[in-house]
This record gives structure tokens, sequence and C-alpha cells, in this order.
């Protein structure tokens, strides 16, 4: 799923999906199935945002958002985007399309049961009832070969599945679970009690079956949707922990007397560029002005005024991790004002009243629309993008949504010209977001689901390197086309102008030992927290 985004994707979106994986027979976490583990001590009070789990059909109580460490998945996505074992123990390739799992042994849910071929194909086919995802899970998808080995065959060729499937929606369950109404996993934690909105009590699991055991005895969880409640508790004494502070006040955890901790880059900020509007919003069809813009972006004062630091120059809109090695082969535009003045005076762009130009009558006038996932994750990023912008001649107009419904209303009709998004990776797929926002979309396909293509699919090139990631077997192939995917967008069409990777920020009070940061907080496996004492 598309972290902050998570979207209806049509037919040929699906087709589209895409996450690079290969024979894995490496058993990363040792079983230590029937040998009960010395219990840890402590309770730590954790401060997490508002409760955002369902209890419909699609329910994921304990898993995600918040991802309580209750249940587990077939994978693990690792800080840095790779995939390593979890539930399963190896997997291959079977031609032309079918993955064959082998399962790990020895391991039982949290009521004693044993985890075997039937849970992971009651998981598996409850995902096909629900629409069957980006996997492409079907309702004949998944056949059990034996008790530890099934075989998942997606409704459409899927190269991608195994690190689509680490996702913490696609935890394993045991046969029959809803977790709307009951919660046992195979993970480092149990649950002691959920109250819908105030708290997530879990405890130590003491007879996990890997290495990674939980550090603390019992970690409760207490849900503050506004951001200023969680420090305010921090203050008072109320958490010893609170997650993802808001980068904008993230000086204020320290003057309450805490310690700031940041992690990985896992997010990221960007603006898109409308390539193929209809006027009034048809400008950014100019190759010369995306090309301006792109240079006229002062990444570093963005950093410095809106996030206090908090953050790094972006050079995705993806995490530079996933691309392993082949993230050198992408690059930001560099800032020159200057230069960008003279690629506007090149294109006929003359300087005019108001030092607004204006070519052929026509002022050199944008909207840019702030809005994913809110406006308010953007600070005061769209007036410094528009006093920016106006220093080469551009006269930019700040449109606020309210909400994401309207912002995608307005994309879906086209009606802006720059489009400001905040979003996150939180699977292994490192051409999932690219393929899913600037793939040109099918002829007559579902207006919802080909919007992004409509405004910002920059045609055949990127198609090309996108298809080759999508279709890759060996990882390393996957990341240098995703890598080239992104190159073509970024520096050779110019319509993603990557602003920022968001660092991810913690506040611990003294209480607080250690706390290894995931960089996809939906990932965050909680076993590394420890107290002091």
């Amino acid at each position: 799923m598309r972290g902050i985004k998570a979207r209806q994707i049509d037919r040929r979106a699906l087709l589209r999906v895409a996450g690079a994986t290969g024979v894995s027979a490496a058993l990363l976490r040792p079983v230590v199935a029937g040998a009960a583990q010395e219990a840890p001590s402590g309770s730590a009070r954790v401060g997490v945002s508002e409760d955002g789990y369902r209890t419909d059909e699609r329910a994921n109580v304990g898993f995600y958002p918040l991802n309580t460490g209750i249940f587990e998945s077939l994978v693990h996505l690792t800080p840095d985007y790779q995939i390593e074992p979890l539930l399963a123990e190896a997997w291959e390739l079977v031609a032309p399309s079918t993955w064959r799992i082998t399962l790990r042994q020895g391991v039982t849910f949290h009521d004693g049961s044993v985890f075997d071929a039937k849970a992971v194909k009651y998981t598996m086919d409850r995902i096909a009832a629900n629409g069957g995802g980006v996997m492409g899970i079907g309702e004949e998808s998944t056949v059990i070969v034996d008790d530890h080995t099934v075989e998942i065959t997606p409704t459409y060729v899927n190269m991608r599945l195994m690190q689509q499937i680490g996702h913490p929606n696609n935890s394993i369950l045991p046969e029959g679970l809803n977790p709307a109404e009951q919660r046992i996993g195979t993970g480092p934690f149990r649950e002691v009690e959920y109250v819908a909105g105030d708290h997530y009590t879990v405890a130590a699991n003491p007879d996990y079956w890997g290495e990674d055991a939980a550090g603390v005895g019992e970690i409760t969880f207490r849900f503050y949707p506004d951001p200023t409640s969680r420090l305010l508790a921090l203050q008072a004494g109320d958490v010893d922990l609170i997650i993802d502070v808001p980068r904008q006040s993230a000086s204020q955890v320290e003057a309450v007397g805490a310690t700031l901790r940041t992690g990985p880059v896992g997010a990221y900020e960007a603006m898109y560029v409308n390539i193929n509007g209809a006027e009034p919003y048809d400008l950014g069809g100019d190759p010369a002005v995306r090309e301006a813009i792109s240079m006229a972006i002062d990444r570093q004062q963005i950093i410095d005024s809106a996030w206090q630091g908090f953050a790094e120059p972006g050079t995705t809109m993806i995490p530079p991790a996933i691309l392993g090695d082949s993230a050198s082969l992408v690059s930001a535009p560099e800032l020159d004002v200057e230069g960008a003045k003279q690629v506007l005076e090149a294109a006929g762009w003359v300087a005019g009243d108001g030092d607004v130009r204006a070519k052929d009558g026509r002022e050199l006038k944008l909207t840019i629309i702030n809005g994913y996932g809110t406006a308010a994750d953007h600070g005061s990023v769209p007036e410094l993008l528009q006093a920016q912008l106006k220093a080469i001649g551009v006269n930019v107009e700040i449109v606020q949504t309210p909400d994401t419904a309207t912002y995608e209303q307005r994309l879906a009709v086209g009606e802006g010209d720059l489009w400001l998004e905040a979003g996150s990776q939180n699977d292994g797929n490192p051409c999932f977001l690219p393929d899913l926002l600037f793939s040109s979309p099918v002829e007559g396909g579902d207006p919802e689901s080909t919007m992004y293509g409509r405004a910002f699919a920059p045609g055949e090139a990127f198609d090309t390197a996108i298809t080759a990631a999508r279709e890759a077997e060996e990882v390393s192939d996957v990341q240098k086309a995703a890598a080239e995917a992104m190159n073509v967008v970024i520096n050779e069409e110019r319509v993603v102008i990557p602003l920022c990777g968001f660092y991810r920020i913690i506040g611990a009070s003294s209480a607080v030992a250690g706390f290894d940061l995931h960089a996809s907080g939906v990932n965050q496996r909680w076993t590394s927290l420890t107290l002091n004492g």
C-alpha cells in the first residue's frame, strides 16, 4: 500500500504493480520454539496518533496502521527497505507466475495452535474476498502443497509479490480469526487490552519463536490524535515515548525535558507538475516552465525554515535506500536561480508588469494545490515555494484543500498546475509508487484510478523503464530500472520536483534506554524498546 496514499487501483494498475525479490534461503530469525524465554520486566507507555483501525470486513485491529507486534507477515521489511524471511523461510518463482513459499516450522500462535499452510491460505483467501489488493490475490490463488508449503498464483503475472506481501495489512491470522473481534498472532507481543480510541496494551510473549524477543514486559499505546496533546502527555509524565513528532514542533520536545531522537528517511515531500492540463492549467506543458521551476527551488531553505532541519534534500519521491546502489543514478536538479531566469527568457517568457513574466500576452501564473496528505502536513512550504518562484517571475496562487477528498476531486478534473504531496513507502517494491502515479493511463479507464496518469504521465520513455522494473526478476535489475524511470520524471521531463526526505522523529523521557526507529512507521518492531532501571 502506499503509506499516506492508499488509492483505489484499476485493473491495469494492478497489472503494473511491482517489487524486487529472488529466492531466499537464508534463515535470518532462528526458531527457538518450545523454549520459553525469560520474561522481560518493565512497563512502557507510548503516545501514538489517532486510532486508525478498521472493524469492517477489512478489519486490521492490532496490525495497521499501528503495528503492535501481535501479528507477523511472511517477510519483514528492513529499515533499508530490503526484505528478510519472517514466517516464510524461503521462496521461489515457479514460471510463469506462481510463488512457492516454504513456511517456518515450529511456530505457534498465542493460543497454542500451530502456524501452518492453512493459516496462510485463510489469510490470503480473506484478502481475495476483499478484492485481492495490489498483490492480485484471487479466490483460487492460494494452494496448500503440504503443511509447510503454499503456492500463490496472483491473478496477473506479479514478479513483485514477495516484496508486497510483507506489508502489515497482510499479517497472518489463524484460521477463522476475525481481527475485529479477537487478536491472536505469532508475534513477540500478546494482546492484554484494547479500548478503541483510548489505549492498546500488549505484553511480552514468553513463547516467542524468534530471537528478536520483547525488551519490556508490557507496552501501553495511548492514542492522541492531536500532536500537541502527545507532547503535553510526555511533559506530564503520562507517557515515556511519543512517536512521529511533527517536524514543526520538534524543538519543543527538548524544551519539556525530553530527548529528541531521529531515525532514517522514510517519508517524502514532492511537487508534481500537471503536464497534460487544459487551459488555464496548461502552462505545465511547456518544458521550459518545468525546467525553470525545478531550478528555482531552494530545498535547503525549505528544510531550515519549514522543517527546522529535520529533513534532507530530496532526490526522489521514494526513499533512496530502496534503490540500493542504483540510488546514485538519480539526483534532483541543482539550485540555479539565474539559470532559471535564462531558461524562461530563451523560451519567450519575458518580464512584464509587477515582474511577472508573460508570453504572447499571457502571464506566467500557476496554481499550487496544497492538500495531500493534508494541507497542515506541508506547514509553510507553499508560501516558501511561492516566494522562490516569484524570484524568477512566476506568479503562484495557493489553494489549500480542506481534505484529501477535495484534493483528489480537483486532481480528477485537472484543476491545478502544481500539486504538493507528502507520502511514505511501506513495502519493499521500488517501482510501486512511480508506477502507480506516472504510468500512462488506460484509455477509458476509471477516472479515479487514472487521475494521476492523466495529469502527470510523461509517456513512452517512462513507461519503458517502469515496465522493465515491473518485469525484472533480480533485485538489482528492478532497482536500476526503477531509478531510470525516476530519472525520466525528475531530470528529463521535470514532472516531479523532489523537495525533502523526512526523518522519523520521536521524543523520549529519561525512562527510555533504547529504541531502534524503523524508516517506515507501520513496519516498526517494538522489540527494541527497553527501559532504564
